[in-house]
């Protein structure tokens, strides 16, 4: 037997107390404003019910989404092994010289390029050397679907007044070394729209600054490579 619910018990109670006079008016009265209450109040309910469906629909949609771009990723990302294991066999020059490290992360790679295979000592300008090595990296990172950040690093040591006129601080000396390797490896066949060119100045050390072989690891060039998931 279904049960009823309490607006159709207060409707009832309020129309037998019309009919038989065995309520007072006011008491009738207090019965048809209750069942208004009563029915606004379901119809609150009604509505957010309705709200809360529409939510957990756009949640459950949202979920299968990122659930699909983390397996694009992870598909990128197992990709990003083999490029690995083609830098390493196409650096283990410098690798073995110490001139650059390369690290797998678990979603991607970083290769750490010390000043003295690009740069002269406070200078932008890249070496001969340095191009070549850029060139060489590019040709094994050209063809994957991956954000490539590059991030110029300096040591703590301030800007000599000589260079001052061009680089203010070592934020730009930094930021102009990152956008002069974006550059080289965009000529190189890299796609620019993967390319970020990122300055972080003096201020995330590897290495204390208190002696010359620390302050010369600070002074890198990092390259990072983050998969993305491929569209379509």
């Amino acid at each position: 037997m279904a049960t009823a619910r309490p607006w159709m018990l207060l409707l009832a109670a309020a129309a037998l107390a019309s009919t038989t006079g065995c309520v007072t008016q006011g008491k009738y009265n207090s019965l048809t404003a209750s069942y208004q209450v009563v029915r606004s109040q379901n119809t609150d309910l009604h509505e957010e019910n309705k709200r809360l469906s529409e939510r957990i629909s756009q949640l459950d949609a949202t979920r299968s989404e990122i659930a699909e771009r983390l397996v694009e990723t992870r598909e990128v990302a197992a990709e990003l092994v083999e490029t690995y294991d083609e830098l390493v066999g196409e650096l283990q020059v410098e690798v073995s010289a110490g001139q650059i490290e390369i690290q797998q992360l678990i979603d991607g790679i970083h290769l750490n390029v010390s000043e003295e295979l690009l740069f002269e000592s406070g200078s932008a300008d890249l070496h001969a050397r340095g191009r070549e090595v850029l060139a060489r990296v590019a040709q094994q990172i050209r063809d994957e679907t991956a954000i490539i950040a590059v991030e110029g690093h300096t040591d703590n040591v301030a800007i000599s007044s000589r260079l001052k006129a061009r680089y203010s601080t070592n934020w730009e000396l930094a930021g102009a070394r990152a956008a002069v390797v974006v550059r080289a490896l965009s000529e190189s066949g890299v796609d620019p729209t993967l390319l970020r060119a990122i300055s972080r100045g003096p201020f995330a050390p590897i290495a204390p600054n208190d002696s010359a072989q620390g302050r010369a690891k600070n002074r890198r060039t990092e390259i990072i490579l983050r998969p993305v998931p491929r569209e379509g």
